[in-house]
């Protein structure tokens, strides 16, 4: 067991550590030493360069402030990109949800226009009586008209069944040559008989005609549709009221390890409809309260629209007029989308990488917390996260001069937010990506020789916060010259 002591205060706090089974320095609480991803980038750089970090020395020089404003830049943009992934989605749908209600009314109006009603072949004119035999129970077109174009004045019609019982009217043109009624027999009428009753004598003016109907007239329909509206519209805001899923043992979304980063802990981006833990309950909504409440607005405006036919020739054209309206919507809407789509890939061009690539994280610096592996000690947080064919994927962008290949430094702290990301999700990237610019990108390989790189250098870094004892590790003056804290190190080539 050895004492150690915080390099920042040096010789002031003071605590044991000792070596677990794997080598992880952990002190008299088994609390492992913290170790950071950065620590492990200037510990590979330059043992000395962390050890003064340790001690307090920020680095200094126009690559610090460059780089930190290029990050920012970076930020901005990834953040951006996410963005306008999530408005190119909600675009899209709210364009396809248009432009469904477009195909659902022209595909309804067609099918006003090819269906005929059933013509019974029966007919009258002038006053009096006309046994016309029996009548199904159902719905009835009886068209009504006058010569004269004048109406009936007076004289109405009237449906009586065998036995003289009222079964349907009495109806009466008022106006005009032509009219047509809806009317619904609850039962069979049986020995029917159609009446006239007239007041004025030109009855030769007058004459009238039966239809039946196999399923709904356009204004019954259209009333049924209201309501059915009404009706989905109550239970939809009901299921977000209530937890309805406890209920019935439902835990909605059903989500894959590889959906969502969800055991981070941290501030993530949010999903576009669904959180992550939702159950039900104001504000949340859900795959299925979403849709019961677009599918009661398009069922409302269809039965509104019908509401307004007498018959199926005008709930034809209504709803051909209606779809011409939803069609310019859905064409302004298209527009959205165009621009959404375009500004998506302008910012994938500009950050270098795939316009498919769905990103789940990016760190701000400000607000994003941190990654932590209390087993080891290990803490970082990663530049981006990005899903690749299902896998959490990070990236770390780096700024200055592109290299030919990574450098060291950069690759162990790539691995540090590997093994990060495999110890937060129990998913294993199968690899990290270092991106130098926007043009070039290292993929950085997790196999067993880059976790023992990895480990070996956590091991040594904790060593010395025990010990002490950092020392230069190299000849290069290059890389003196270009430290960032060479202004507080006595021993720089």
């Amino acid at each position: 067991m050895l004492y150690g002591y915080d390099s920042v205060v040096a010789g002031v706090c003071m605590y044991e550590a000792s070596q677990d089974e794997i080598g992880i320095w952990k002190d008299s609480k088994g609390v492992a030493i913290s170790v950071s991803a950065s620590d492990l980038e200037r510990h590979a750089y330059c043992p000395l360069s962390w050890k003064l970090s340790k001690e307090g020395f920020d680095g200094k020089g126009d690559a610090i402030t460059s780089g930190i404003k290029k990050h920012q830049k970076i930020h901005e943009k990834v953040e951006n990109f996410h963005n306008s992934s999530i408005d190119s989605r909600r675009e899209i749908a709210v364009w396809t949800w248009t432009l469904s209600i477009v195909v659902i009314f022209l595909i309804d109006s067609i099918a006003f226009i090819v269906l005929e009603d059933d013509y019974l072949g029966i007919s009258g004119d002038g006053f009096g009586s006309e046994k016309i035999g029996d009548l199904d129970s159902g719905w009835y077109y009886l068209d009504m008209y006058d010569t004269n174009s004048n109406g009936w004045n007076g004289t109405d019609l009237i449906i009586l069944d065998g036995n003289y019982n009222l079964v349907s009217g009495p109806y009466e043109l008022i106006s005009g040559s032509e009219e047509r009624v809806t009317f619904r027999l609850s039962s069979d009428c049986v020995d029917c008989i159609v009446i006239v009753r007239g007041v004025s004598d030109e009855s030769i003016e007058i004459s009238w005609s039966l239809s039946t109907t196999d399923i709904l007239p356009p204004k019954e329909l259209g009333k049924f549709l209201v309501m059915l509206s009404v009706s989905v519209l109550f239970f939809s805001i009901l299921m977000i009221a209530l937890p309805w899923r406890n209920r019935l043992g439902w835990k909605e979304p059903e989500l894959k390890p590889n959906e969502i980063i969800s055991t981070f802990e941290q501030k993530l981006f949010k999903p576009v409809w669904q959180t992550v833990d939702f159950v039900g309950g104001w504000i949340s909504g859900g795959r299925i309260e979403g849709f019961a409440l677009l599918s009661s607005i398009v069922i409302m405006i269809h039965g509104v629209s019908l509401y307004g036919a007498d018959n199926r020739q005008q709930a034809a054209l209504i709803l051909v007029f209606v779809a011409f309206f939803w069609l310019i919507i859905s064409s302004s809407q298209l527009r959205k989308v165009l621009l959404s789509i375009a500004e998506r890939e302008k910012l994938s061009a500009e950050l270098g990488i795939d316009y498919s690539t769905k990103i789940n994280y990016s760190d701000d610096s400000k607000e994003s917390s941190i990654l932590s592996d209390e087993n080891i000690g290990l803490r970082g947080r990663p530049d981006q996260i990005v899903v690749i064919d299902g896998n959490f994927i990070p990236v770390e962008q780096k700024t200055g001069k592109i290299p030919t290949k990574p450098h060291l430094s950069h690759k162990i702290q790539l691995l540090a937010y590997i093994h990060l990301i495999e110890s937060s999700t129990g998913s294993t990237p199968p690899y990290g990506v270092l991106r130098y610019g926007t043009d070039v990108a290292f993929p950085v390989e997790w196999n067993e020789s880059s976790k023992e790189l990895l480990f070996d250098n956590i091991r040594e870094i904790q060593r010395l916060t025990v010990q002490g004892g950092a020392k230069r590790n190299h000849n290069q003056i290059g890389k003196c010259r270009n430290c960032s804290r060479k202004h507080a190190c006595g021993d720089a080539l």
